[in-house]
């Protein structure tokens, strides 16, 4: 039977995730017997009796600035029940106070403007210890923004910048690569500079020295802080510290901490936000849903509201969250030691947003927390590509440093089948940086379910996401950084994805992409820098003592580009510092391993350099693993092997002629053959496995499928050569055979069938010939059976 090629079909997997509503105030949920501030024409001091009818709120009282009031808050009041704004109440710049049980903002509460910013301290403390209670459908202990304005507006300072120098562990003494301003007693977190993302270190200043500060106590990690150059390009993997201290604070009480029930901060829809220099500080609430730190709760358009150069640190739930708001700019912001997620879009309907310029780390996993993706969570959790995410770092997650976890459509309160976020045009992820990571620095794959779980996903974006077959659209990402991620710096599965600019280096695996026609372009990848980390006492090291990404796991290879499903390919990138030692083995360029599923044998590499590292490196196929036995990919200009044209092939004599020769370096071939796909496919899944194919020369290969319930059976083969199949478990009732990525190619098979058996293409019956010599001379698919051996 010969046999020409044809495409085969995909599926398109459909996923929800619900959530819950909050609905508006209701006019009911007032304080009673509230202590009413007097309605004026003009402002008024909090501190003048005649303010409040000639009686100051006390301790435990409720208190209303009803609307049309304007009160000046010019002294710290004594701890208050509830705080309902209705029209306006404003600080006094000087040190102050307030307390309470929760504030709700129907007018506008003011601390500071974005043209006279607020510069002594101020402090908003939420104290509510009842769990149960419910203020206006938003639970407690919350500052909520319904319907008016929040203005918080503190003193300018930028919230983070690198070390200028390497500190030992063990020194009080680091050098900032900037100035900024940041003063005696102030509080600062140093981010990991390692592959433990628990690396990170808070402390407190005790001098400064422009750019030198002084710590409270030595530091127990080393925190790297230097600048290396690879074949002229330059690594930066300088650890981040970040201011936490904010001149004004929003913050749960002293009783937070340990029962991790602390405030929030809910932005309304109608409302808008303006919050800059701001510290918040042991908020959230943890296992709650909607009670996060900072909270964008179905604002819709945000434009003109943002989160601007303050901090988050030590939450129960999160960090900013951003659901059913479109437009918001979050900017320059610090968020550390956070419980899940951290930079959360929550239902995948959220676009036009802005994260620029962010620092996250510290993000923790939890067992019991919202989602189940909260056990490997990600500091950058983002359901829609159509925002922009510039510039930000992930510093440090027990989980992902970014996840574009795209959902089929929208789910809980934005559900709307019409919108499809794995569809979409990717908006902008540019100049974004991700270490000290658990698992991979960015990732894009596994979308969430409505139960919360994830599947694999496919990020395809084309020009009218409601029709998947209207023109692709190429997502781009550009100018990438990652180090010091356990797994992968990046992990991508989609079709038409770019990655350009970008700096790979000390990953377990630069890239490796799960996708089709995408690629890794203009880059550099390093293997192993100087920066050597700060292993455990009891971990395995690698060779001089390096820390490891896989410590549980020493000789697993250091690899730089990963091949995988396809065509995928890498083009114009430089590859660094991978080479052998005594502990595992390196290769720039390789295959995932091991992997039972399909590749596509027109994987590519072209332009490659390399400066001290070995090119290949492919382990030996595993038993039952059919993708092992499949690895090719072609090297276009010579630039990995010096023959233009060749393939570079698996130890798989399935795959090899007289042509190929060994690089025992490598662990891998190269051959002048080009190589196709065969599929052999059976509607009997006992029947169909294991199959075994022969070659007319007798070398033969057997194959598993690539999982327990396949139905089918996928190899690279060299084409234009007869071969035999026969099905170690039986002949099946039917079977199909498919010649894929082979155009102008053919493959003669010899199956074994029984007498009568009907073939056919496309449902219709192919044609017959009389025997081998006109079946070689067809140009397209043709048969004859052979009586006498009972085969096709």
């Amino acid at each position: 039977m010969r046999i020409g090629r044809r495409m085969p079909t995909t599926t398109t997997l459909v996923v929800l995730l619900s959530m819950l509503h909050v609905a508006p105030a209701s006019a009911g949920s007032r304080p009673r017997d509230a202590v009413r501030a007097r309605v004026a024409s003009v402002s008024q001091k909090w501190s003048d009796p005649a303010t409040w009818h000639g009686h100051l709120p006390q301790e435990g009282a409720d208190v209303v600035v009803p609307a049309g009031s304007r009160i000046v808050l010019d002294v710290s009041p004594p701890p208050l029940g509830g705080l309902e704004i209705d029209g306006s109440l404003s600080f006094r710049d000087k040190r102050l106070d307030l307390t309470a049980k929760w504030i709700v903002v129907h007018g506008a509460l003011k601390v500071g403007t974005e043209k006279d910013p607020f510069v002594h301290r101020a402090e908003i403390t939420l104290t509510d210890d009842d769990t149960s209670a419910d203020v206006m459908e938003m639970g407690t202990k919350v500052l909520g923004v319904m319907g008016g304005t929040l203005d918080l507006h503190g003193r300018s300072t930028k919230g983070w910048t690198h070390l200028a120098q390497t500190a030992a562990a063990g020194t009080r003494k680091i050098e900032l690569a900037t100035g900024r301003g940041w003063r005696v007693g102030d509080r600062i977190v140093l981010a990991s500079s390692d592959y433990w993302s628990d690396h990170d270190e808070e402390r407190t200043i005790t001098d400064v020295d422009g750019t030198s500060l002084e710590l409270d106590t030595p530091l127990n990690y080393q925190h790297w802080g230097a600048l290396q150059t690879f074949a002229g390009r330059t690594v930066d993997e300088r650890a981040e510290v970040g201011l936490l201290s904010r001149n004004i604070v929003v913050s749960g009480d002293i009783d937070t901490v340990s029962r991790g029930f602390g405030g929030q901060v809910v932005v309304m829809e109608g409302s808008r936000a303006r919050i800059e220099g701001v510290e918040f500080r042991d908020m959230g609430q943890r296992n709650r849903l909607r009670r996060y730190p900072v909270h964008f709760h179905m604002d819709g358009s945000a434009t003109g509201s943002y989160l601007k150069q303050s901090s988050i640190d030590h939450s129960f739930n999160r960090c900013v969250v951003v659901h059913g708001t479109d437009g918001l700019l979050v900017k320059g912001n610090v968020c550390y030691d956070h419980v899940g997620h951290g930079f959360f879009l929550e239902d995948g309907a959220e676009t036009g947003n802005k994260f620029i310029g962010n620092l996250g780390l510290g993000t923790r996993a939890t067992e019991n927390g919202l989602l189940p993706t909260d056990e490997r969570p990600a500091t950058f959790w983002i359901t829609n590509p159509d925002n922009i995410v510039r510039n930000n770092v992930a510093a440090g997650s027990e989980g992902f440093g970014f996840w574009y976890a795209l959902p089929q459509h929208p789910t809980g309160l934005s559900e709307n089948g019409t919108v499809w976020p794995r569809r979409t045009p990717l908006g902008e992820f540019k100049g974004n940086t991700a270490h000290s990571n658990g698992d991979r620095g960015l990732n894009v794959d596994d979308g969430p379910n409505a139960d919360g779980n994830t599947d694999s996903t496919n990020y395809t974006p084309v020009v009218d996401p409601s029709d998947r077959d209207s023109d692709p659209v190429v997502a781009h990402f550009e100018n990438f950084t990652a180090y010091k991620n356990r797994d992968r710096g990046i992990w991508l599965r989609g079709e038409n994805h770019v990655v350009t600019g970008a700096v790979l280096a000390d990953n377990r695996s630069g890239a490796t992409f799960a996708s089709s026609e995408s690629f890794l372009e203009d880059s550099l990848v390093v293997g192993e820098t100087a920066n050597k980390g700060t292993p455990e006492p009891w971990e395995d090291t690698g060779f001089g003592g390096r820390e490891l990404p896989f410590f549980w796991e020493p000789d697993a290879p250091i690899m730089g580009f990963e091949f995988y499903d396809g065509r995928v390919g890498v083009r114009n990138t430089t590859f660094a510092e991978f080479q052998d030692n005594p502990v595992r083995a390196s290769g720039a360029l390789g295959y995932l391993a091991p992997d039972a599923f399909s590749i596509d044998p027109k994987n590519f590499a072209e332009a490659i350099s390399f400066d001290n590292a070995k090119h290949v490196y492919m382990p030996d196929p595993e038993s039952g693993m059919d993708g092992d036995l499949s690895k090719v990919f072609i090297d276009k200009d010579g630039s990995v092997s010096g023959s233009a044209g060749s393939t570079v092939v698996a130890n798989n004599p399935f795959l090899l002629q007289p042509d190929c020769s060994f690089n025992a370096g490598w662990n891998a071939n190269l051959c002048t053959s080009d190589y196709a796909t065969l599929i052999v496919a059976g509607n009997d899944t006992a029947a169909i496995k294991p199959v075994t194919l022969s070659r007319s020369d007798g070398v033969q290969q057997i194959l598993n499928g690539c999982c327990d319930d396949s139905e089918d059976a996928v190899t690279s083969i060299i084409p234009n050569r007869a071969y035999g199949v026969t099905f170690n478990g039986g002949t099946p009732s039917s079977s199909n055979y498919v010649l894929w990525r082979g155009r102008g190619r053919w493959v003669t098979l010899t199956v074994p069938a029984p007498a009568g058996a009907r073939v056919t293409r496309w449902g219709q019956d192919l044609a017959t010939v009389s025997g081998p010599t006109a079946l070689d001379n067809r140009q397209d698919s043709g048969y004859y059976y052979d009586s006498a051996t009972s085969t096709l």
